[in-house]
């Protein structure tokens, strides 16, 4: 038992602790209690004592993934999957945390596990697709997209924005152009200003279809909703804009 403020806290408690603050997103007071947890714990086998620990080595995992200590998370998701290895939970995090450190590959296995154990988590869907993408694999985004925005029919259209703008990506790269304008539509649909990248991803498609009219449009609409208005991305759209203004 750990002594805070005159009274024991157990493991269970402190974990309880450490999982608000998570919520509260005070990634560092979260490390803090779960390691104390851990502490308290000791090495286990089996019983409830080991639930607690993989929960604990999880919620460990997820802080230092916050805190882009990537290294550190992967080894502890991995030490709550040796206590437990049907989590799939664990599996998204710790392919979260293996694409962190660049290495797609482990990233995709870890996604695809975590799918296996829970075939309705759009968002294990949604990331494996942008896996896929990376490796240009485009098909396949295609493909894991659409099972995201299938799963996240209930969660609203904002849950929807980062699937409609995944496939219209890949769409674009496999030249389907039509349906990626539909899909940066759709997006574009609920919440223009939380989607304002598909402004800009459908200008791109527009160019490649010989479209100046639109995309020039669509290029000036990223500009004035875009939170960041001096990013890449916006003196890109800049750029572009000049050039379109001379054929227009």
């Amino acid at each position: 038992m750990r002594k805070g403020n005159g009274v024991e806290q157990s493991p269970k408690e402190l974990i309880q602790q450490a999982e608000q603050a998570l919520v509260n997103q005070d990634w560092a007071e979260a490390l803090e209690g779960f390691n104390l947890a851990l502490a308290l714990l000791g090495p286990v086998t089996e019983g409830q004592a080991a639930a607690l620990f993989a929960e604990a080595q999880n919620g460990k995992g997820v802080a230092l993934l916050e805190l882009f200590r990537y290294g550190e998370a992967v080894k502890a998701f991995e030490a709550a999957l040796t206590i437990e290895a049907n989590l799939p939970g664990t599996h998204y995090n710790l392919g979260l945390a293996w694409e962190g450190l660049g290495q797609l590959e482990t990233a995709l296995h870890n996604y695809t596990k975590a799918i296996e154990l829970e075939p309705h988590d759009g968002e294990a869907y949604f990331r494996r697709g942008g896996i896929y993408f990376a490796l240009e694999q485009y098909e396949k985004t295609v493909e894991d997209a659409t099972h995201a925005l299938e799963l996240h029919q209930d969660g609203g259209a904002g849950a929807a924005i980062g699937p409609y703008l995944a496939r219209g990506l890949a769409l674009h790269r496999l030249e389907r152009y039509d349906e990626a304008i539909q899909d940066y539509s759709q997006a574009l649909a609920g919440d223009p200003r939380e989607a304002c990248d598909a402004y800009f991803y459908r200008a791109l498609v527009f160019m490649d279809k010989g479209e100046a009219f639109p995309a020039r449009a669509d290029l000036q609409a990223f500009l004035t909703l875009t939170p960041d208005p001096t990013s890449i991305q916006a003196e890109q759209a800049r750029d572009m804009i000049v050039e379109l203004d001379k054929v227009i």
